[in-house]
């Protein structure tokens, strides 16, 4: 399927500024229901606005609020979208961060799909949701490219000496016999190490690399690695499915469970500062919020099944 055009990705940013400025009646989510089911250029033209203002943090509350208090302003605003998408951001999107581009990775996994391989060389692969890798092993290197997603890497042995190499955005990650996580993040690499260690080289300042040792992890931009951080298994619970947290913000849980689903979902910032424990499974997101709006003063509204918000209560 081609890219929306234009005409398609506008009208899907006019929905998400209308949105995003106030709850939607349910004469506006029929409507919007109705347009999102009319053509699947709708809904990838959805999908792609969504990616937009999650990777780039585009049209924060305050501002959305602001842009829309008169029409030139929300024609402002939305301008601002279609240039960021239309002619700079969603060309590079479409070729690397969307399921239209990553169509010709070597390994994929859609919105909620994880996925298990093994390498020629033994290597154990994991791919969380939303992922695509590249494989490139030769007689110099075996080489995995992580064009989008998180992936939990388990190094084989019948490689040899042949150094193994992750590749990001970001920079290159070398393992060193190791289990070890990747997760791509929108403007940083985030490398958690579960078993002995690996290196990490930022793309433009490769001096500026470090070695993480297993219980650490770090993430790193094109300049330089951040500081360590403790890593647990618990971490990578979600190559069981399964999603851990304890005293966690539920702002942060909101994040974690909509990387496991199509659409929206997102919470006010009342709601995000509340504190929550417990294990999750990922392949049943519904249900994990149904628990949550039972044991916490939160209410779950459903505005679609591709829009869905989270709002205290009490």
């Amino acid at each position: 399927m081609a890219p929306p055009d234009r005409k398609v990705f506008e009208a899907a940013a006019s929905w998400y500024v209308q949105f995003q400025s106030q709850s939607p009646t349910p004469a506006e989510r029929h409507a919007w229901q109705q347009w999102l089911n009319g053509d699947p250029a709708h809904l990838a033209a959805w999908n792609q606005m969504e990616q937009l203002q999650r990777s780039l943090g585009t049209l924060p509350p305050d501002l959305t609020r602001r842009a829309l208090s008169t029409t030139q302003q929300r024609r402002q605003v939305l301008k601002w979208m279609l240039l960021l998408g239309g002619t700079g951001y969603l060309g590079w999107n479409v070729q690397q961060h969307t399921s239209l581009g990553n169509a010709w990775a070597d390994y994929r996994t859609s919105v909620g799909e994880r996925r298990h391989i093994e390498l020629a060389d033994g290597t154990r692969v994991d791919l969380n949701t939303h992922t695509s890798i590249d494989v490139l092993f030769d007689g110099r290197q075996r080489l995995i490219r992580l064009r989008e997603g998180e992936v939990l890497i388990h190094t084989g042995k019948s490689g040899g000496q042949t150094p193994f190499y992750v590749d990001t955005r970001q920079g290159r990650v070398q393992a060193l016999g190791t289990r070890f996580t990747v997760r791509q993040l929108s403007d940083a690499t985030r490398v958690g190490v579960l078993e002995d260690r690996v290196s990490v080289s930022p793309a433009d300042q490769p001096g500026h690399g470090r070695l993480l040792n297993a219980g650490e992890s770090a993430d790193f931009d094109r300049q330089n690695v951040g500081v360590n951080h403790p890593y647990r298994g618990s971490q990578a619970a979600w190559v069981e499915g399964q999603l851990i947290v304890l005293d966690a913000r539920l702002g942060d849980v909101i994040d974690e469970l909509a990387r496991y689903r199509a659409g929206v979902l997102q919470c006010d910032p009342a709601s995000a500062r509340l504190r929550v424990s417990g294990t999750f499974r990922l392949d049943s997101t519904d249900a994990v919020l149904a628990n949550l709006q039972a044991t916490l003063p939160i209410q779950v509204k459903y505005f679609t099944r591709y829009w869905v918000s989270v709002r205290r209560i009490g």
